[in-house]
Formats: structure tokens, C-alpha cells, sequence
């Protein structure tokens, strides 16, 4: 994860700061294309407006249709998007990521304890990383990676994934690795440009006989 909660916390004194609300982007006193953080409480963004960065802590952020936001960081919450959402970069500690349907997102996708569900006709600029989060990608193009270490992948429809998808071992105190094993799932029609890269043991559900001969195995413990 590239921020900590510490940078979270930052961001909050940083920007407009409430406790306890709802901050409804869009209004006489939200202003469009302004940076909003929120304890304890919930921000959403009208249909078709446009917000700077959003930091939230306990509380869960909402973009309506068409509209967007740069940075979103969240600790301890949910981000959901309708159609047409656009933003820069998420970031989201303990919260699912979710949205209606074609989602861009500029950069980068990266959660800890949480579920990435990326709808048909989405984009991704950069990665999608998760720690213990399950991510799911229909009809997606991701310009990178894919990396998680205990969440399962559920590739579909016509996805394409630019770079490697990697298994990670243990690096950091976000998580442990589980003794469960995740599961990789790879439709037919998906296209995955790198390798699948497994530093820990994986179930594997892969339809193409091209995609299993790119399966690297890097884990000591492999047969």
C-alpha cells in the first residue's frame, strides 16, 4: 500500500474537515472540485459533480452517476460508484470498492481488508492490489498488475490484464498469509499480457490452455 494511516490522518487535517455529518458534494456548502474529509461520517457526490481529494475515516464515500473525485482514501469504510464514475486514485483501509458499470479509474486500485468488485466496460490505469480482499473483474482493462496475497481473482468476459498477475508472499504487517488457498479464476475469453506469478500456493481455475502455460511457480514449498 503506497499510504499508511498516518498519511490518511494527514490528509484529514490537511483538508475540510467535519465530524459526525454528511457531506453531500454538490451543494451551497460543498462546493464542487473542493478537497473534503469526513470523521464519523458519510460523503457523497451528486450525479455529474466533481470533488479534489476525498479522505474519509469511519464513514462511507458515494459518487452518484458521471461523477468523479481525485485521490479517495478511506479508513474503515465502503467506496460505492454508480455509471460513468471517474477518479484518480483509491486507497481504502477495511472497505469494499464496488460500482454500476463503466468505472475509470486513472492510476491505481489498492485496498488491505476489502473486496474490489470492478463492473463491464471499466478501466484501470495502473494496478489493482489487495492484501486480504477478494478482487473481481468483468470485462475490465487493467493498463498493470493484479497483486494480492490471500484474496481470491475472478477474471471474466473480456478482461485484459496489460501485466502480471502475482500471488505475494508475506511483506509487510497488513496481513499474514492464510492457510487457506486462494483461488484464481481465468475465463476463456480474458487476456493476460504477463505471467501469472504465484509466490504462494494457489487453487487454480484457469479455461485456457495458453494462460496455465504462463503460470510461474516461485514458492518454496511447490511440488
Amino acid at each position: 500500500m503506497k499510504k499508511s494511516i498516518l498519511t490518511s490522518t494527514a490528509l484529514l487535517l490537511s483538508a475540510s474537515l467535519l465530524s459526525g455529518c454528511v457531506i453531500h458534494v454538490g451543494n451551497a456548502s460543498a462546493l464542487e472540485g473542493s478537497d473534503f474529509s469526513s470523521i464519523l461520517g458519510n460523503i457523497d457526490i451528486a450525479e455529474g459533480k466533481h470533488a479534489g481529494d476525498i479522505s474519509s475515516v469511519n464513514g462511507n464515500v458515494e459518487i452518484s452517476d458521471h461523477g468523479g473525485a481525485d485521490e479517495v482514501s478511506i479508513v474503515n469504510g465502503n467506496l460505492e460508484m454508480g455509471s460513468h464514475v471517474t477518479v484518480r486514485n483509491i486507497d481504502i483501509v477495511n472497505g469494499d470498492v464496488s460500482a454500476s458499470s463503466h468505472l475509470t479509474v486513472l492510476k491505481d486500485v489498492e485496498t488491505v481488508n476489502g473486496n474490489v468488485t470492478l463492473p463491464s466496460q471499466s478501466s484501470v490505469g495502473g494496478s489493482v492490489e489487495s492484501v486480504n480482499g477478494d478482487i473481481t473483474a468483468a470485462d475490465t482493462k487493467i493498463e498493470k498488475h493484479i497483486k494480492t496475497l490471500n484474496g481470491d481473482i475472478t477474471l471474466s468476459g473480456n478482461s485484459h490484464v496489460h501485466g502480471d498477475i502475482i500471488y505475494r508472499e508475506n511483506e509487510s504487517s497488513w496481513g499474514s498469509k492464510s492457510d487457506d488457498k486462494p483461488t484464481l479464476s481465468i475465463s476463456a475469453s480474458v487476456t493476460v499480457e504477463g505471467n501469472i506469478i504465484l509466490k504462494r500456493p494457489v487453487n487454480l481455475d484457469i479455461e485456457s490452455e495458453a494462460l496455465k502455460q504462463k503460470v510461474v511457480v516461485s514458492y518454496g514449498s511447490a511440488q
